[in-house]
């Protein structure tokens, strides 16, 4: 085997490894006293409830602050919310307070939902994808120009032959004596009533032709005459294809519209969620997305003393 599949498997089996250890080693134990916590490799701490400094919420996980030192609670881990209960109601006994909550620095949503990051992904794809449909549709929506593309090149033939078929909205295929591919004028419903006459074209005569090669098939752009006298322009070849492909463009900028408006307040009311109605912040994110204000005392709150 390669080197490659060695250096993949060592990586998956190190990181079971590190999955059974955290397993295994990163437990808490608690009572009336304190707590003691043990790390990933086994290392052993023991804390007071009054050396806690804060509470903070990472992608699902709960972090207890202890100055320098944190204490992670893996969202999957058994007694989490007890032991954060508990030792919610020990500080307060101290401190006759909660242990204060930190929000993340580096929280593009403002440390309102517990995974923060891919909502913004989602969302900050959608509203480039609107945005991109906007510039496309319209520009297709812009007036034709009188221009041929970069690649396209002139050749000199006659046509001997011609049929019409459905595709690109109308096509005639117009054969032509010692080329092996046909030549094709699309758009045909885009002319209206300039579209050229096969019949005319299908005379013997040499036309100037400016084409772009394809695999099966040449696109004609633009035809004249020998002595030069247009009778198929860039510009009448580009009209007819805006011509079909409006309705498109107007359906697609609605479609633009929509998901812009989606990307954008998906970000917004994950922001400020506080502006906006419950009903509303349910169209972009689900109740269980969000981070309670009371998230740490959420299933087992403390008691609070009357004074």
């Amino acid at each position: 085997m390669s080197i490659g599949v060695w250096v993949l498997f060592e990586v998956v089996v190190l990181a079971c490894i590190a999955m059974l250890l955290a397993y295994c080693n990163e437990t808490v134990t608690y009572d009336k006293s304190g707590f003691h916590a043990r790390n990933l490799f086994g290392i052993e701490r023991s804390y007071d409830y009054g050396e806690i400094t804060g509470i903070s919420r990472k992608g699902g996980d709960t972090v207890l602050h202890c100055g320098r030192h944190r204490i992670r609670l893996d969202s999957m881990s058994f007694g989490s919310d007890k032991f954060v209960a508990y030792a919610d109601k020990a500080y307060f006994r101290q401190y006759k307070r909660y242990i204060p909550v930190f929000k993340p620095k580096k929280d593009p949503l403002n440390g309102n939902l517990d995974t923060p990051w891919p909502y913004l992904v989602v969302y900050v794809f959608i509203l480039a994808g609107g945005i991109l449909m906007s510039i496309l549709s319209v520009s297709g929506l812009r007036p034709a120009k009188d221009e041929l593309p970069a690649d396209a090149v002139e050749l000199r033939t006659a046509f001997s032959s011609y049929e019409r078929t459905k595709k690109d909205s109308g096509t005639l295929v117009l054969y032509a004596p010692g080329y092996d591919k046909p030549f094709s004028i699309s758009w045909l419903s885009g002319y209206k009533d300039r579209a050229p006459d096969p019949d005319t074209l299908c005379n013997g005569e040499d036309y100037i032709l400016s084409v772009r090669e394809g695999k099966q098939e040449y696109w004609i752009h633009a035809i004249s005459t020998a002595d030069h006298r247009s009778i198929l322009s860039a510009y009448d070849s580009n009209t007819a294809y805006r011509n079909t492909q409006y309705v498109a463009c107007i359906l697609m900028l609605i479609a633009t519209l929509f998901f812009i408006l989606t990307g954008l307040f998906g970000i917004l009311v994950g922001r400020h969620p506080e502006r906006y109605s419950r009903r509303f912040r349910r169209l972009f994110y689900k109740d269980s997305a969000w981070v309670s204000p009371d998230w740490k005392r959420h299933k087992h709150p403390p008691k609070r003393r009357q004074k």
